[in-house]
């Protein structure tokens, strides 16, 4: 928590180098609900752009921080409808962010805002390529296992729960 909102901190793979993006408390509660494990009764802002989304049989591919001008940083989110048409919406990043989680999908920051933006975070381990695509793996296994249950496709769940069980396994201890 920072004066006047939150921090959200997105790390560059392979770094210590942070971008440190305040965010308004509401938005800070979203994202955290996202990665608790805790699970709602009703279906928040980004919960419902999820439905709308999967409702058409679309995917949201990846989350891009494009720029910063006077300190507001600006994101697109990118998203594949059924025909495979892709197309990108213009969001708030703490917006974009939380469905992106939500989703599974890439997070990235434009190189020139993280040139512009991003720090040095001394004592903040950076995260090797390796554990960085388990994580990655693990979130979009996560996202998919979501979605099978939601869609009531338990033998397709059954099967990512078992992929997900095997990759945390195989994965070392910190």
């Amino acid at each position: 928590q920072q004066a006047g909102g939150f921090v959200v901190f997105l790390q560059e793979e392979g770094t210590s180098r942070c971008l440190p993006i305040v965010v308004g408390a509401a938005e800070a509660q979203a994202i955290s609900m996202i990665l608790s494990p805790l699970a709602l009764g009703r279906p928040m802002t980004h919960d419902t752009i999820k439905n709308i989304i999967d409702s058409l049989r679309g995917e949201v591919r990846r989350v891009v921080v494009t720029k910063i001008e006077n300190n507001t940083f600006y994101a697109d989110i990118w998203i594949v409808s059924s025909m495979g048409d892709t197309f990108h919406l213009d969001a708030r990043p703490s917006d974009a962010i939380a469905l992106a989680l939500k989703n599974g999908a890439q997070l990235c920051v434009a190189r020139s805002v993280m040139d512009a933006a991003g720090v040095e975070m001394p004592g903040v381990q950076a995260e090797g390529e390796e554990g960085a695509a388990e994580s990655s793996e693990l979130q979009a296994l996560n996202a998919r296992l979501q979605k099978a249950l939601e869609e009531e496709n338990y033998e397709e769940a059954a099967r990512i729960r078992d992929a997900i069980r095997k990759l945390r396994k195989d994965k070392p201890p910190q």
